[in-house]
C-alpha cells in the first residue's frame, strides 16, 4: 500500500494535489484528506477532474467525502468512490456513489482517427458513440479546463457535447465527463 501525504482540500486543492503518474496504476493511495464538495461548482469540477484522472489511471484512491457535489449523482458516479463522509449527509451521499461505482461504467478509448464512448451507468440508458468525424475535437475537450483553450471548431461543438451529457460546463470552464480508459479490468468482459 503506498500512503500519499495529500494536503487538505480547499479552494486551490486540485493545484496541491500529487499529480496522477503512470506510476501509480493500480496502487492504492490513502489519502489522509477530505474531499470539499459543493462550495461552488467551479471547485467541484476541479475535483471531479482530479478524480477522473485517478480513475484513468486505475489508481484505488482511499479519500473522504465533505459536502455533496453540486451535480446530480449520475454525473460522477462512475469515478473513484469516496470511502465515507464527514457527516450523515456526506456519508448518505458516499454511500449511494461507491453503491453505483464501478471501474468502465463510463470511459472513452483513443483509436486512429475516432473515438470510442461507453455508458453504462447507473440509472442512465446504457450508450456506445463512436466519434469518426471531429475526433480531434473531443479529444481537446478532454483536456482543456475552458473554453478559451480550445480551437475555434471544438468551441463551437461544445454545447453539443454538453447536451449530449459528455462534459459539465460552468462559465468558461469544462469538464469532459468520461475518463480515458488506460487500462483493460480484468476479467475483461466487466466493460
Amino acid at each position: 500500500m503506498l500512503t500519499s501525504d495529500l494536503p487538505a482540500t480547499g479552494a486551490d486543492a486540485p493545484r496541491n494535489l500529487p499529480p496522477v503518474t503512470p506510476e501509480l496504476t493500480y496502487r492504492t493511495v490513502d489519502a489522509d484528506t477530505v474531499f470539499h464538495f459543493g462550495r461552488s461548482p467551479a471547485e467541484d469540477l476541479d475535483l471531479l477532474r482530479y478524480l477522473r484522472e485517478v480513475t484513468s489511471h486505475a489508481v484505488r484512491l482511499r479519500w473522504r467525502l465533505a459536502g455533496r457535489p453540486c451535480f446530480p449523482l449520475h454525473t460522477h458516479v462512475h469515478l473513484v468512490a469516496p470511502s465515507g463522509g464527514v457527516d450523515a449527509d456526506s456519508a448518505a451521499h458516499a454511500a449511494a456513489w461507491t453503491a453505483g461505482y464501478r471501474y468502465g461504467s463510463f470511459f472513452y478509448r483513443r483509436g486512429p482517427g475516432f473515438v470510442a464512448i461507453k455508458d453504462v451507468r447507473p440509472e442512465s440508458e446504457d450508450a456506445r458513440l463512436t466519434i469518426d468525424e471531429g475526433a480531434e475535437h473531443f479529444l481537446a475537450m478532454a483536456e482543456a479546463r475552458t473554453v478559451d483553450d480550445l480551437a475555434p471548431q471544438a468551441r463551437d461543438l461544445v454545447d453539443t457535447v454538453a447536451e449530449a451529457g459528455l462534459l459539465l460546463r460552468v462559465d468558461q470552464r469544462l469538464l469532459v465527463l468520461p475518463y480515458r480508459l488506460r487500462h483493460w479490468p480484468v476479467p475483461y468482459l466487466a466493460v
